[in-house]
């Protein structure tokens, strides 16, 4: 019985926390926006293991964006498509929590891929850079 009221209680703990955006689960944001020239819309569609986030068209100097809740056990992983309205595709990583790498260039939680005719950056706006990612 002391086992179910501990367990109850840690529910109760992360059920509370997480109700707060401050909380150590908060919201994550990632976005993808088209800067690159010409009139094409950019396609983009992201998943993840458990989410289909479906297939969205991007106009100029606009921006796709979604939030989630990354999973307790740092293995969320999202991935994205995106076509420049060409034959060109790029598919990458948009959020992996098992990536220091990656995640060391995204600040507060928030991703924001900028799809430029040279390729996909990952603007980094505390350093006031685009960090090149794929071409």
């Amino acid at each position: 019985m002391a086992t179910v009221a501990v367990w109850l209680s840690l529910a109760a703990a992360v059920a509370s926390a997480a109700n707060t955006d401050a909380s150590w689960w908060a919201y994550t944001h990632v976005r993808v926006v088209k800067e690159f020239s010409g009139g094409r819309m950019l396609t983009v569609h992201c998943k993840s293991k458990d989410d289909n986030m479906g297939t969205h068209w991007v106009g100029p100097k606009s921006e796709y964006e979604w939030r989630f809740r990354p999973s307790i056990f740092g293995n969320t992983l999202f991935w994205c498509h995106v076509w420049k309205g060409d034959d060109s595709q790029i598919v990458y990583d948009a959020y992996y929590a098992g990536d220091d790498k990656l995640y060391d260039r995204v600040y507060m939680d928030n991703s924001y891929w900028v799809v430029k005719d040279d390729g996909l950056y990952l603007r980094q706006f505390w350093k006031g850079i685009d960090v090149f990612f794929h071409h």
